[in-house]
């Protein structure tokens, strides 16, 4: 018997969209051997246009779509390519959508495949961290999945769910979310100065162009907000207080600026890693989220903690419930990563492909 056809289109092709298809090239005929279903990538779009095939882009095409990104070139450039607003056109129930970019561009595809009842994929944060009226859409909905907006490749939004449906209830959820910002806490930690940390970081690329879009908890405050949603406690981003870690004073600066102003910052957390270290502690940037709210912050923690432990990428999650009381039910490992976050999308699109074309 033939296998099923599941089409798929991809927006965004940055390094995890690139991985993905890669992933798919190396899994997809085993898993129709397997699975009767068989991975079909119709379109692949980003922000110069799309390349799509009704029938299913031929490996030579993807192929071609991976060297040309690693190039640095636009999929417009590919023989073939359309505009982007045939999407408004192709568009149907038995289509996966992915999300694969970090801006809220994507919203009116999105809500065209609401419309059109595809199934939708989210790795961008930014439609299930929008105001809740937006947000709600994408939550509840058993063909939208989401699990690589917080851990990347962790399991942690499935077992939320598996944690609600089971009839368990989360009363609290503590976590580190941020591998760049758990890297410039064990730099810190170490002795290395602040300045220093933030400028390996960027040099490592481990933070946006613009550190302070990592600096600033921002990120670490929408995952918080997903967390926080997805536990059934519709709160809106004000609802999260967020601790940056740069002072006001070098917000509105450019980022050359702000990157020559940081030793001046040295001394402030040079205090901080001290007054923790002497009491035991260390700093780690953490969330905390409950049914009122929540609060992401530079927090002194034991040393000898689980916390403690973290270094680099690492991800350490804590869902405190009704079954998991006196010791908390926990998710960690790395949280950040092409190669976890691209899987972590494709066990979402095998999942969600296994639901609309078997069911």
């Amino acid at each position: 018997m033939n296998p099923v056809q599941v089409p798929v289109i991809f927006i965004g092709v940055g390094n995890v969209g690139r991985t993905l298809l890669r992933q798919i090239l190396d899994v997809r005929k085993a898993m129709a051997e397997r699975t009767g279903l068989l991975l079909s990538p119709v379109g692949v779009a980003d922000t110069s246009g799309i390349l799509y095939n009704a029938k299913g882009l031929t490996d030579r095409q993807l192929q071609a779509i991976l060297r040309t990104r690693f190039r640095g070139n636009k999929v417009g450039s590919l023989p073939g390519a359309q505009r982007k607003n045939v999407l408004d056109k192709v568009l149907t129930e038995n289509i996966i959508l992915v999300d694969l970019t970090a801006t809220d561009e994507s919203m009116q595809i999105l809500d065209l495949g609401l419309k059109q009842h595809c199934g939708i994929v989210l790795a961008n944060k930014k439609p299930v961290a929008a105001a809740w009226d937006i947000a709600k859409n994408f939550y509840d909905n058993f063909v939208i999945r989401y699990e690589t907006t917080v851990g990347a490749g962790l399991p942690v939004i499935s077992t939320m769910k598996y944690l609600r449906e089971t009839g368990d209830k989360i009363t609290m959820i503590e976590g580190c979310l941020s591998g760049t910002l758990g890297y410039l806490c064990a730099e810190i930690e170490s002795g290395t100065a602040y300045s220093a940390a933030v400028r390996e970081a960027k040099s490592l690329g481990y933070t946006e162009p613009d550190p302070r879009d990592d600096l600033s908890g921002q990120d670490v405050a929408r995952k918080a907000l997903i967390l926080a949603r997805t536990a059934g406690w519709p709160l809106e981003s004000l609802s999260v207080d967020v601790e940056p870690m740069y002072p006001d004073s070098l917000a509105g600066i450019g980022v050359e600026e702000f990157m020559n102003a940081l030793p001046r910052v040295d001394s402030e957390y040079e205090v901080k890693n001290k007054h923790a270290q002497s009491k035991g502690n260390v700093l780690r940037y953490i969330a905390r989220v409950t049914p009122k709210g929540g609060k992401v912050s530079l927090t002194a923690v034991p040393h000898d903690s689980a916390w403690g432990a973290l270094r680099g990428s690492g991800n350490y999650i804590a869902f405190h419930t009704m079954r998991y009381d006196a010791i908390p039910l926990v998710v960690s490992g790395p949280g950040a990563g092409a190669e976890v976050t691209a899987a972590g999308v494709l066990g979402d699109i095998i999942q969600l492909a296994h639901r609309m074309h078997t069911c």
